[in-house]
C-alpha cells in the first residue's frame, strides 16, 4: 500500500473509533510530525456533504468533527490526545499549551460533603480512609479518596436515618448504599438516601446527575425521586440527568428495565432507550438513544455531540465552578466531538476557539462573545 493511501486510511480508521492501539500511537506520532495534515483537512472536507444531508439535527451545524481535527490548528493537539485518555479508560497528564492563559482553571475532582442524620457534616476532601460515622446501626467508611461505602448488620433495627451526599461545582463522588447499589454523583448533584433500607421498598431522592448500578432484590422494589418524577427498578444500570436549571430531566438505560412516572404518565425504558421529561406531553421516549454520550462524564470525559454552546457551556461551567454569559446572542451552530475532562479550562476553551467562538475570562466568569 502506497503511504498516501496508508496515512488516508490510518485517519479514518481515528476518526471512526475504529483504530488499533498500535495505530492510535502511530496517529499520534505523525500528527506532531506534521504528517497527516493534508489527510486530517481531506477528511473534513468530506464530511460537509454529509452535514448538508441532514445527518444531525436540523440548524447550522460546524462542518468540522470539533476535537478530532487536530492537525487544523497545531493547539489541538493536546485535544486528541485527551479523547484518547477515555478511550484507554485511565488519567494522564496533558502537556501544557502556549494557549494558556495566567487565571486558568483546574478541572474538578473528588470533592464531596457528606451530612448526617443529626445536621452534621463532613467535608470528605479532607476526610481519611476508614471510619467516618455511625448513624445507628450502620457504618459509614471511605473506602478510598472519591468513595464512600454503607454497612448494617444483618439484623437490623427499625429506626431510620437519612444521610444527604453532595457534590460542589467541579466535584464528583461515589457511595455504595446499604443495599449494595452503587452511584456515582456529577458535578453540583445531591442524593439523600436512608442509612439502611427497612421498609419493602427502597428509595432515594436526587438533584443533578447521577449513574447507577442498583443490587437485585424483587422483594423491595429501588426508586429514584428526581424533579418530580419516579424511576421504579428492580435491578439495573441507568444515567439521570436531573439539573434544576434544565428545561427536561432524561433517564437512559444501559441494562435491566425501569419505568418513569411522571404527572399521571408513565413510561418503560429497555436497554439503549432514554426518557424524558416534556412539559406538554409528560414523556417522551427516544427508542435509540446515544448511551455513550449520557455516560460520558462518568468515564471521564465530555460529549458534546448535537449540543449548541448554552448545552456545552453547561457542562463546562458544572465541571470548572465558572459562570458563563453570554455578549449578544449566542452562536447557533451545532457542536461534536468528545474531550477528556481532566485538562485545563484553557485547553478545552481552545477547542471552542479552533471552532470560531470567541471568548473572555474574568476570574471566574466566561463571557461568550457575538460575532
Amino acid at each position: 500500500m502506497k503511504k498516501e493511501a496508508f496515512y488516508r486510511k490510518l485517519v479514518h480508521r481515528y476518526l471512526d473509533g475504529e483504530a488499533s492501539e498500535e495505530e492510535y500511537e502511530l496517529f499520534f506520532h505523525l500528527v506532531k510530525e506534521g504528517k497527516l495534515d493534508p489527510y486530517l483537512m481531506e477528511a473534513d472536507a468530506d464530511e460537509q456533504p454529509i452535514t448538508s444531508a441532514g445527518r444531525r439535527p436540523a440548524g447550522k451545524t460546524l462542518p468540522v468533527r470539533w476535537i478530532y481535527r487536530v492537525a487544523a490548528a497545531a493547539v489541538l493537539l493536546f485535544l486528541v490526545a485527551g479523547a484518547l485518555l477515555w478511550k484507554n479508560g485511565r488519567k494522564a497528564a496533558i502537556p501544557a499549551t502556549a494557549n494558556t492563559f495566567q487565571n486558568d482553571l483546574r478541572p474538578g475532582g473528588e470533592h464531596a460533603i457528606l451530612t448526617l442524620n443529626n445536621g452534621a457534616r463532613i467535608k470528605l476532601d479532607s476526610a481519611g480512609k476508614g471510619p467516618l460515622a455511625n448513624q445507628g446501626d450502620a457504618q459509614i467508611f471511605q473506602v478510598q479518596p472519591g468513595s464512600l461505602s454503607y454497612k448494617v448488620p444483618a439484623a437490623s433495627s427499625k429506626t431510620v436515618y437519612y444521610n444527604t451526599l453532595s457534590t460542589p461545582a467541579g466535584g464528583e463522588y461515589q457511595v455504595t448504599l446499604s443495599d449494595g447499589t452503587r452511584v456515582w454523583l456529577n458535578a453540583l448533584s445531591a442524593i439523600k438516601f436512608p442509612t439502611s433500607f427497612n421498609g419493602d421498598s427502597r428509595k432515594v431522592e436526587l438533584t443533578g446527575e447521577a449513574y447507577f448500578e442498583v443490587a437485585k432484590d424483587k422483594k423491595k422494589p429501588f426508586q429514584v425521586i428526581a424533579n418530580g418524577m419516579g424511576i421504579l427498578v428492580l435491578g439495573t444500570s441507568f444515567d439521570v440527568y436531573a439539573y434544576p436549571d434544565e428545561t427536561s430531566t432524561k433517564t437512559t438505560l444501559v441494562s435491566g428495565a425501569v419505568k418513569l412516572v411522571k404527572d399521571g404518565h408513565a413510561l418503560v425504558l429497555g436497554p439503549g432507550q432514554q426518557g424524558e421529561t416534556v412539559s406538554n406531553s409528560g414523556l417522551q421516549l427516544e427508542e435509540h438513544a446515544d448511551v455513550e454520550k449520557a455516560l460520558a462524564w462518568k468515564n471521564g470525559y465530555f460529549s458534546f455531540e448535537g449540543e449548541h454552546i448554552q448545552a456545552v457551556m453547561h457542562q463546562v461551567a458544572r465541571w470548572y465552578g465558572i459562570e458563563v454569559r453570554y455578549e449578544g446572542n449566542p452562536p447557533d451552530e451545532l457542536y461534536g466531538g468528545q474531550i477528556g475532562r481532566n485538562l485545563m479550562l484553557s485547553e478545552v476553551l481552545a477547542g471552542l476557539t479552533a471552532s470560531n467562538v470567541h471568548y473572555k475570562l474574568e476570574g471566574t466568569v466566561l463571557t461568550i462573545l457575538h460575532n
